[in-house]
């Protein structure tokens, strides 16, 4: 009895037997063109259950060791990660986007000092950990400013 089976089950049935095979080998073996071996097969690559390999200068076929199915690569997130903002929500104390936007300025204009304090007041009004966060490190940056000099002279346009 001879059993009907479709071209691509008859594909993947030669890469059982033979293994690694080209596309000229493939034909030989099961009488699919050459030109519709990379379109039958294609299904099977995305899928995973067939890998696309080198044999010699020609491109071949062979069976994944591990059949299960693959997904999609995901793309990788970037690598340029934006500068830190403030979180709000409209649960946010206005008190607190008001302090912060006005040390925000003030650390823009080089008042180091004043803005200390005006973060540190924003640090506590804050209500979500990373405002809170946020003015912590905020301010510590504006002590290390004070520490190394870079307090702008009133003249200063930069």
């Amino acid at each position: 009895m001879i059993e009907n089976l479709s071209k691509t089950e008859s594909l993947r049935q030669a890469l059982r037997v033979f293994g690694n095979s080209t596309s000229h080998e493939l034909e030989n073996y099961t009488g699919v063109p050459v030109l519709r071996v990379g379109a039958l097969l294609k299904n099977d690559i995305d899928k995973g259950a067939v890998v696309r390999t080198w044999k010699g200068k020609r491109r071949s076929y062979q069976l994944a060791i591990n059949k299960a199915p693959q997904s999609k690569p995901q793309p990788l997130p970037s690598t340029e990660y934006a500068l830190p903002r403030l979180v709000v929500f409209e649960t946010s104390d206005r008190r607190f986007i008001t302090e912060a936007t006005q040390a925000a300025e003030l650390e823009k204009a080089g008042d180091f000092e004043q803005a200390i304090t005006i973060w540190l007041k924003a640090k506590v009004l804050a209500e979500l950990d990373i405002n809170t966060e946020y003015c912590h490190h905020r301010a510590q940056f504006c002590m290390t400013a004070i520490d190394r000099g870079w307090i702008r002279k009133q003249g200063d346009a930069s």
